[in-house]
Parts: structure tokens; sequence; C-alpha cells
């Protein structure tokens, strides 16, 4: 598009049967733009066709903002602003992809009109976003979420927390998933969910994992008065009250372990 024109006003004109009046020559006049104006229309590469409601932006060469509208029924927009020597324009629409421009004299652009084409959007899958927290609504970073497959018993996909405790998987196809969320310190949490086509970003209600009840170990090494590791050496392990809880023996080295310990105190007997 060359030149940008606008047509005349409108005229009225009267048609009898007996006298018909004839309508004058249209003279198209030049548009006068303001030197901070960008203007132009936006389609679809494919087929041609207007594309309505485009969200077209206006940037420095830095991709700093300075001004965005959106285009028109007929595909059109017109931009205002305060723009630098040099300029960007950014453009898109859901279900294209984004187009953006090289750097752009504004001077160039005064009188002319931008054709900005945009190309359809690849499928890339439904999206499924969610939150970790623990029960004092603090964030859990790090945990790991595994989806399945409706009654599969391999991963789909699998990502991490991050720092804020969210998690987003995209590539997802419609269908039934089960997600697993596990972290060391907490119980592990299963969810099923149905994922439909209607439903672009599936947002999950912020996931609870409940803390766990950690348990504790102790161990040691039974010798001799000489310092000889003794092997299957009896080791009882009393609690707080010498009541005998658990026994073992060691193995050749001397060792002994006891584990999964609730909180407290014991007393080890050898013997």
């Amino acid at each position: 598009m060359s030149k940008t024109v606008v047509p005349t006003p409108s005229q009225r004109v009267i048609i009898a049967e007996e006298n018909q009046e004839i309508l004058e020559k249209v003279v198209l006049s030049e548009m006068t733009l303001d030197e901070n104006t960008v203007m132009g229309n936006v389609s679809d590469k494919h087929t041609g066709k207007s594309i309505e409601g485009a969200c077209i932006k206006v940037c420095d060469h830095e991709y700093n903002p300075i001004a965005y509208n959106f285009s028109d029924v007929d595909g059109n927009f017109s931009i205002e602003g305060n723009f630098t020597p040099s300029i960007r324009v950014i453009a898109t629409k859901k279900g294209y992809e984004t187009i953006s421009s090289e750097a752009l004299l504004s001077a160039s652009l005064n009188k002319k009109a931008l054709n900005l084409e945009l190309l359809p959007a690849p499928s890339y899958g439904l999206v499924i976003f969610g939150s970790v927290k623990d029960s004092q609504q603090k964030p859990i970073q790090g945990a790991r979420v595994t989806t399945y497959r409706a009654q599969s018993l391999n991963p789909y996909d699998f990502t991490f927390t991050n720092q804020e405790g969210l998690f987003i998987f995209d590539n997802i196809e419609p269908g039934t998933y089960r997600i697993s969320i596990q972290s060391q310190s907490y119980n592990e949490r299963i969810l099923n969910i149905e994922v439909g086509r209607e439903q672009p970003i599936v947002t999950l209600e912020t996931i609870y994992l409940k803390k766990k009840l950690l348990k504790g170990t102790i161990h040691g090494i039974i010798t001799d008065k000489n310092q000889v590791p003794l092997s299957n050496a009896l080791v009882v392990l009393c609690n707080g009250n010498n009541v005998p809880i658990q026994i073992t023996y060691t193995n050749e080295d001397g060792i002994y372990l006891f584990y999964k310990l609730d909180p407290g105190t014991y007393t080890v007997i050898a013997k």
C-alpha cells in the first residue's frame, strides 16, 4: 500500500425519472498523518482475510513499550504516541503466532501503512498449571510433579515446582490423567483430573501436602576392651523407662542400626 487515501465526505444525490442527477466525480485526498502515528492492516497470511482484535504494540529499539492498539473489524489499526526515532512493532492474536519487526525509522512510516500478516499458530496442546503449598500456606519448592495417562504406570511427563511452589505442563492431550506430587519431607499426594479440548488452560486448585512424621535412627559400633569390633553381639534398645523395644545383632564390623524411632530418649545395652 504505497499511498494512503480517504474518500471525500458523502454527497446526497436525488434521482428523478424526468431528470437524473449524476453524482459528481469522487475526489480522493491524501490522509494527513501526525508524525507520531503508525497505521496499517492485519491479515491472515494464508487466507488474506482481515483479522479483527489483533493487538499491535509499538516499542522502542530495545523493546521498551510506547503505545498499543487493536485492529478493527476490517483489520485496520492506528497507533499514536511519542515515538523514538527507531521503533519496533509487535503483533499477535490468540490462535496466531506473534510477529515482531526489525527496527524501523519512525520518519519513514509517515503517510505509509504497515501490512502485518499473521500465521496461524501450531497446536501445542493443552496446559496444566498448579501450585503446591504446606499446611502453613508456604510454597514447597523442588517437589516432583509427575503426570500419568489414565491407568498407565509409565510417566507421561514430569517437572519440579519453582521457588513459589508453581508448576506447569504443556503439550497435554485431552484425556484423563493421574498427577503425583512428591517431596522428601512430605507425604505423597495423588490427583485425578479430566482434561477437555474446551479447556486450553487447566488451573488446578492449590495442592496442600502434609508433613511427614519423621523417624529417627541410632547406630554404633560394639568393640571389646582392645577396641576390636565384635560381630554377632546382641544389642538391645530401651526407651526412656528402660523398657526394651528393639533388639539386633552387630555385623562382622561390629556395627548395629536401629531405625523408625520416634523422638525421645533411648538407652543401648550390648552383650
